[in-house]
């Protein structure tokens, strides 16, 4: 299967996807899973490549700072145009939906982001109608003293309260969690000389 070729098999097998449904809805502050190695090591460099022949353009406001590429649906790109294939098959849609128990319609948007020295994300939701479910896939390494990880939060009535896990940034790790008004995350300062490369996105129902 083509998936295969992209993601590590062992965590499609049909006794691991249980497992995982389980650990998905029992994680918090809200349902959340980090896959590590999902994503093969050549598949990482082939996405890095074609990512150095996109265009990424500065996203700044008070809520965040960073680049970006634009939507990558829509790329001529013949790598990430198989990648996309991929993550929107039945098959990985199909592993979605079996671990986090949630309607998916197919659709998915996708982008890549890279944060440098002083880049950041503050807290929010990413609520938007019809967003089931954010993901990441790191496509490199960064180490706590560097910053840029991933933090979420607690919350009551809608608005953060403290940290309550952080995912430092491994190469070929995916992460993704359940869309809703508890699903308030951030992406720490950069703090060194570094960079902290992602494709995003999210998968609708």
């Amino acid at each position: 299967m083509a998936q295969n070729n992209w993601f590590n098999p062992e965590y499609l097998s049909e006794e691991k996807v249980k497992k995982l449904q389980a650990t998905f809805a029992g994680n918090r502050p809200f349902p959340h899973l980090e896959l590590a190695h999902f994503l093969k090591g050549k598949k990482i460099v082939e996405l890095l490549q074609a990512l150095g022949e996109q265009e990424f353009s500065p996203h700044r406001s008070d809520l965040f700072q960073f680049a970006q590429t634009a939507d990558l649906l829509y790329t001529d790109d013949q790598v990430l145009k198989e990648f996309i294939s991929v993550l929107s098959s039945p098959e990985l849609l199909g592993f979605m939906k079996k671990v986090t128990d949630l309607k998916l319609n197919g659709k998915i948007d996708l982008f890549a982001s890279i944060y440098q020295d002083t880049d950041y994300l503050l807290p929010h939701d990413d609520q938007v109608p019809g967003r089931k479910i954010a993901f990441m896939l790191y496509l490199n390494d960064l180490e706590e003293k560097d910053g840029g990880a991933l933090a979420l939060f607690e919350s009551k009535n809608k608005n953060p309260t403290k940290i309550a896990k952080r995912f430092i940034l491994k190469a070929g790790a995916f992460i993704f969690f359940e869309v809703s008004s508890l699903s308030i995350h951030m992406v720490e300062e950069i703090l060194t000389d570094t960079q902290r490369i992602t494709l995003s996105g999210w998968f609708y129902g």
